[in-house]
């Protein structure tokens, strides 16, 4: 082993022993709810905190004269794997308190945590302890913004490699800067996201959530996740806290970078973000179409059009609040919400799905093809915020799409061959490679994951572990040249 390669491995695992000394602070903050309400979960949340902090030191006790620079390549390599080490010891306090014994349960919902899908087995949340519902919301939190863009903010070690790693984690086809430095970027995206939390917390509280669930739904809310800390999610709410998570969904779906600006009053990128318009006009045009088919007397006016504008929100967004059973509505309907699934909000935000600024220019360069059936020699630039797109942006675009359709076939085809129907196999991988949460069928609405065998679980772990680092991350690692010097 040259040197060299061993310098490499020693920048790795002092790497991911930071960040899992990161998890385990997080964990620890589990054991505030655990005392305060004198549950059984104190003694579970300790040992996993324990061990999380141990192995993150042990991963880091191998020294070197001076940290090496993380290119690229390392930092692709480093963000796939620290997804799945995270997994493992997040899962730690559900398997040793015995509230959800399965392994492969307790992967797939810490899984679901942290990639901010929202897909639950737990048939009863609100039998679960206080400490384990924080902890389980804190997950959404923490993958909502990325654990590497917490640590690049504030942790210097990081040194250069520090934007390698953001791109690695960071959605969308491309990572925008608010500074040439990423750790004052990271900070920035940081705080819009703690205090945007904040603020959602105290008016989930004011308008009639207790604190800990406000503090809980918060965390759902701005990470686009959806787990609640109630069976019947946003439905156990009143109408005004309905309108209130409407009201902190939208900016979760939205760009940070145009959060920014927008608080500093610098409204012409609002103006000029044609991703943003397009957000505005299908929230719009989506309620407008879902009211029309899910209208009826008995609800009223006010309620079908709360409960279409709630589920569309929830819908792009990603996030996977329900209001209402959706699965009874009339199919037309459900197939917006799929459309909707599919889309998810803005490139930059905590939402999953396409993201609305891929859907733009696959329509562009589809608009533009046609175009140059009548006009070969035609030169027509694809335009985005009146700049032009380089090709390069569009192929990768058109890669990324392509890719995900073929993940969705293969995953449905093992989920059909491993037990499912055809509907519910289709529901649940748009809901999981999206990030989703809520499905289709038995598995939509007010229902769980909990009835499907260990097999399709962990194919839709799968699933989701992709969505959230949009495929490319973990796929090139399966690439040779990606190993060779």
């Amino acid at each position: 082993m040259t040197l060299i390669v061993k310098h490499q491995i020693i920048t790795v695992l002092r790497v991911i022993g930071l960040l899992l000394i990161l998890e385990g602070c997080f964990m620890s903050l589990s054991l505030i709810p655990s005392l305060v309400y004198g549950q059984n979960d104190f003694f579970p949340l300790l040992l996993s905190t324990l061990i999380t902090v141990a192995a993150g030191l042990i991963c880091r006790l191998p020294k070197i004269r001076k940290e090496i620079d993380i290119d690229r390549r390392m930092g692709i390599f480093i963000v796939a794997v620290i997804w799945i080490v995270m997994t493992f010891f997040g899962a730690m306090p559900y398997v040793f308190g015995g509230y959800i014994p399965n392994v492969v349960d307790a992967i797939f919902e810490t899984v679901s945590g942290f990639t901010t899908t929202g897909a639950t087995i737990v048939a009863d949340v609100e039998a679960l302890p206080k400490g384990i519902l924080f902890w389980r919301s804190l997950t959404h939190w923490i993958g909502g913004v990325g654990i590497v863009v917490i640590v690049i903010s504030f942790i210097p070690f990081l040194g250069g490699g520090g934007m390698a790693l953001f791109s690695a984690e960071s959605a969308g086809p491309s990572k925008t800067k608010i500074s040439p430095h990423i750790r004052t970027t990271g900070k920035i995206i940081c705080s819009i996201y703690a205090g945007l939390t904040v603020v959602c917390t105290m008016v989930y509280f004011i308008c009639g959530m207790d604190f800990f669930d406000a503090l809980c739904h918060a965390f759902s809310t701005l990470a686009s996740g959806g787990f609640s800390t109630k069976n019947m999610s946003a439905a156990a709410f009143s109408p005004l806290l309905q309108y209130m998570m409407i009201l902190f969904m939208i900016p979760a779906g939205t760009n940070f970078i145009l959060i920014y600006y927008c608080v500093k009053g610098d409204l012409s990128k609002i103006r000029k973000s044609e991703e943003f318009k397009v957000y505005m006009l299908i929230i719009l045009f989506a309620t407008i179409l879902i009211f029309g088919w899910t209208y009826t007397d008995a609800q009223g006016i006010v309620v079908s059009l709360r409960h279409a504008l709630f589920q569309t929100v929830s819908f792009l967004t990603s996030t996977g609040f329900v209001s209402v059973d959706y699965s009874k509505w009339a199919v037309p309907a459900i197939w917006i919400l799929i459309l909707l699934m599919i889309s998810g909000a803005m490139s930059g935000s905590t939402t999953g799905g396409l993201k609305i600024v891929r859907v733009i220019l696959l329509y562009k360069n589809a608009r533009k093809m046609i175009k140059q059936g009548v006009h070969s020699n035609a030169f027509l630039p694809i335009k985005l915020d009146s700049k032009v797109v380089h090709d390069t942006v569009i192929n990768n675009v058109m890669g990324m799409f392509l890719m995900w359709i073929l993940l969705m076939l293969v995953i449905i085809f093992f989920l059909i061959y491993f037990g499912m129907d055809m509907e519910e196999a289709i529901g649940a991988t748009l809901t999981c490679s999206s990030n989703m949460g809520p499905a289709l069928g038995d598995y939509g609405g007010f229902g769980t994951f909990a009835p499907i065998n260990d097999a399709c679980k962990m194919l839709l772990s799968i699933a989701m572990y992709l969505g959230r680092l949009e495929i490319v991350t973990v796929l090139v690692l399966f690439m040779p040249s990606f190993w060779r010097k």
